[in-house]
């Protein structure tokens, strides 16, 4: 029987593997509690975080587990922003630092060996470097950095009333993130199987504002890092239906997806251009849903995208707390039972 890797790469290439492929990402709360630890005790020990990816790994073994280390909001700390600081939940930005014009004037691009949380993941990596290797990294990409460390509404105004400042802050965030993504590619050996680019801000643009503020941006930072990644894969459960089109002229490999319209419209927009993978959506199915529905969503995302290749299954963003452990059970055998080839379509 083929991994989950080959399986992958044979749907990278638009051909229909063994069987679908499944690529999970759980989220930090999910990890903590399946290793059975305190979520902020997680986050503040990379060791910890290794142990409970292996933990996931151990419990569903016929699934790539889409794991490494990280530290929230690190990079939105090097420019200056304010963390929050929660018992049980994902920190995120408490205090933004742009708030004025005046300080995109004078934005500095923040070094990733001095400034905020940034050193500390660099630290992480290192550490899980020496344990165990590492095959990827990621972090958020440049248009979503600029609404953390401005305030997605306070961004999305600016783009509609002084696009002048907000093409010059993206022109910040990119090069940031440019230098970012590359200490830490240069931290796990120089090169990447895989990179994560997590960006949602598709879901609060129409088509014509992405395609001036949005993917031209992501595209320049990504040609910037590619000649030292193999596979990158762009995150965003966000709205993206009215952007499949512009996500390949981004140039990804995967589109780890949410919302996408209707599946066989999707399909038919991105075959041959990019992998579609998602999208079993994570509250409404995975997390509050019956036994029978989780497969029968299942069931019906393997037939319209799963033909032909270029589809893998997940959920429609990371595995989110207290999703029960039996409905990613269903997830993973409807791909063995349903996206078996030739995959049937009725």
């Amino acid at each position: 029987m083929s991994s989950v890797l080959e399986r992958a790469l044979v749907t990278l290439g638009f051909k229909e593997p063994e069987w679908v492929p499944v690529i999970l990402f759980p989220e930090w709360d999910f990890l903590a509690d399946l290793y059975g630890v305190p979520l902020k005790k997680l986050l503040d020990d990379p060791m910890l975080q290794i142990e409970a990816g292996d933990k996931m790994r151990e419990r569903f073994p016929e699934a790539f587990i889409a794991t490494s280390v990280w530290v929230p909001y690190a990079h939105a700390s090097g420019f200056g922003c304010v963390l929050s600081d929660p018992e049980d939940e994902i920190p995120g930005v408490k205090e933004v630092v742009v708030k004025s014009l005046e300080d995109i004037d004078s934005l500095e691009i923040p070094d990733p060996h001095s400034d905020g949380l940034m050193p500390k993941y660099i630290e992480y990596l290192e550490i899980q470097q020496k344990v165990k290797g590492s095959v990827g990294t990621g972090d958020f990409g440049p248009v979503e950095l600029a609404c953390e460390i401005m305030g997605f509404t306070n961004f999305l105004k600016l783009i509609s009333q002084n696009s002048e400042y907000a093409h010059k802050l993206l022109d910040i965030t990119v090069k940031s993130c440019v230098n970012w993504f590359n200490t830490l590619i240069d931290t796990i050996g120089g090169s990447a199987m895989f990179v994560l680019v997590s960006d949602h801000t598709t879901g609060f643009l129409r088509a014509k504002h992405c395609a001036e503020f949005f993917t031209p941006y992501l595209k320049k930072f990504l040609d910037s890092i590619r000649s030292k990644v193999s596979i990158i894969l762009y995150h965003n459960e966000n709205y993206a239906a009215h952007v499949l089109d512009q996500i390949a002229q981004m140039e990804i490999n995967i589109f780890h997806c949410g919302e996408i319209g209707d599946l066989e419209t999707a399909k038919k927009a991105t075959y041959g251009k990019y992998t579609l993978m998602g999208n079993i959506h994570p509250r409404d199915v995975m997390l509050r849903g019956t036994p029978q529905l989780v497969e029968k969503n299942c069931k019906e995302v393997i037939q319209k995208l799963g033909p032909g290749g270029g589809f893998i299954l997940s959920t429609g963003g990371g595995v989110s707390r207290n999703i029960p452990l039996r409905h990613v059970d269903i997830l993973i055998e409807c791909a063995k039972k349903y996206g078996k080839s030739p995959i049937q379509t009725t």
